[in-house]
């Protein structure tokens, strides 16, 4: 089976600059991404190592508004909370190191999954970045957006080293911060999780009444609430200025400890 990792997060904003801005202001680095062109939507970028935070908008309302579900379904529901005025957590990418392993997994499973297609973005200075990507062409539940898969080009090892080069991987003035936990609440907890067992080929365990899965070091842990969504992230790494803060922003939630906070 291929290798899965929690890969970036996605926020849907209404202005994707200037919720970075709030960012930067806190210590957090994001900057400008680039444009996707196919779906009129632009981001803005704030990495933690490999794992990173997407702020996407739409940058082209007449182009965004031709795109439906199936064109790709995380970028979609992005485009839905622009138009409706939201601002939170859209969903996850899990990085797979055999896209086309996982895909067809996952179709066997039963999953209505789209075809493997190659995604680009133009950054700021012109470089063309490119990289393999699938979707799930539904939702968990009302509201609960299925993650997507992707598959970047090289190796983590090279690709981290490649960022570390070029700056976009760099210290935050916040701390040498890690996104370490997402946190995902669910109103029907126990099939969410099944779910998810399937989704990611595997178990998760419970800890203090929550399942959590371990990808990597990181982990994903889901909590019995009243709606179902990614409702925070967790950070580890932070100074003595915002450890044991919270930032929100309307429905984005970061938490930071200065600490590892997992425990097994």
């Amino acid at each position: 089976m291929a290798n899965l990792n929690w890969d970036h997060t996605m926020i849907s904003t209404n202005d994707d600059e200037a919720v970075a801005i709030q960012l930067n202001r806190a210590g957090l680095s994001f900057k400008a991404g680039g444009e996707h062109k196919r779906w009129g939507t632009g981001n803005y970028l704030g990495y933690f190592g490999l794992n990173y935070i997407e702020l996407i908008t739409v940058s082209n309302e007449e182009k965004a508004k031709t795109i439906k579900r199936e064109d790709g379904s995380a970028v979609y529901d992005a485009i839905r909370d622009y138009f409706a005025g939201k601002e939170r957590f859209n969903t996850i990418a899990i990085r797979s190191d055999n896209i086309e392993e996982t895909h067809e997994y996952l179709v066997n499973e039963n999953f209505p999954v789209s075809d493997i297609e190659e995604g680009q973005r133009i950054t700021p200075d012109g470089e063309l970045i490119k990289w393999k990507i699938f979707f799930i062409n539904d939702v968990i539940d009302n509201d609960f957006p299925y993650p997507f898969f992707i598959q970047w080009k090289g190796t983590d090892v090279q690709r981290e080293e490649s960022l570390r080069n070029k700056g976009i991987i760099k210290a935050h003035s916040a701390g040498n911060l890690i996104v370490q936990e997402a946190i995902f609440i669910s109103r029907k907890l126990e099939n969410d999780v099944k779910l998810w067992e399937k989704l990611l080929n595997k178990e998760a365990f419970l800890e203090d009444g929550n399942y959590i899965f371990k990808l990597g070091e990181k982990r994903l842990i889901f909590k019995q609430g009243n709606q179902s969504h990614l409702s925070a992230l967790n950070f580890i790494g932070a100074n003595e200025e915002i450890a044991g803060t919270q930032l929100k922003i309307n429905d984005i939630v970061f938490n930071f400890h200065s600490k590892n906070i997992k425990k097994r």
